[in-house]
């Protein structure tokens, strides 16, 4: 156990530590070149951190939805280029971010630990998943996206979407199909509602189903020592 706990903090270190680094790099960016005033108001006003209403909600849940479909639907092309030599995924990678391995649900293990009555996995992971994604949208919708629509305008989401996508996300490279709609239609919605809030909950609301994918495996029964 304490192995698959290693195996876990390494990968999840490697990847989301430089991620948790984004908020304190743009805010440091943002005070000592931007000049600009490190109150409430004036970051909420930099970083387009405004509340969704009315209709908007719709657009969001409609965004969610096809986000979700239109990525499994391309679920083949992933598994086409996994099987490639310079493409395929790590061999500790596992289902479901591998298409390569066989997913059952409820899962038992993630990344090697074992699921069933470990809760204090969950109480870990769901924490650091959601600073995460957290801080992506902070940096890349808050920080980055008002900066390229001062130079591309209309299109600057989708110079976003692109750099997100082939910058951030060039790990997953057997995915560089399937990732593209998500990458694309989170940046969308932020320059369409000029809110980075609405952005977040169209990137994470998809990836929180993962946290009910691993609450049904520490759900079961943990088997008797």
């Amino acid at each position: 156990m304490q192995k698959a706990y290693l195996q876990f903090t390494r990968f999840g270190g490697s990847l989301w530590i430089p991620i948790f680094m984004l908020i304190p790099i743009s805010l440091v960016h943002y005070t000592f070149v931007e000049g600009g005033d490190f109150t409430f108001y004036d970051i909420r006003e930099r970083y387009q951190l405004y509340g969704v209403g009315g209709i908007n909600y719709l657009y969001i849940g409609l965004a969610i939805v096809g986000t979700l479909i239109v990525e499994e639907s391309l679920q083949t092309i992933s598994r086409y280029f996994a099987k490639k030599r310079l493409l395929a995924p790590p061999a500790y990678l596992p289902a479901p971010f591998n298409p390569l391995k066989p997913f059952s649900f409820p899962p038992k293990t993630f990344f090697g630990v074992k699921l069933p009555g470990n809760y204090k996995f969950l109480v870990l992971f769901i924490p650091l998943h959601l600073l995460a994604m957290v801080s992506e949208e902070i940096m890349w919708r808050g920080y980055i996206l008002p900066m390229q629509i001062e130079y591309f305008g209309n299109f600057a989401w989708v110079v976003n979407g692109l750099m997100w996508a082939y910058l951030v996300h060039l790990c997953l490279k057997w995915h560089f199909v399937a990732m593209l709609p998500s990458m694309l239609i989170v940046p969308f919605i932020a320059q369409t509602m000029a809110s980075t809030t609405a952005a977040f909950y169209v990137h994470a609301i998809p990836n929180m189903l993962l946290w009910i994918v691993l609450l049904a495996g520490v759900w079961q029964k943990a088997p008797k020592a």
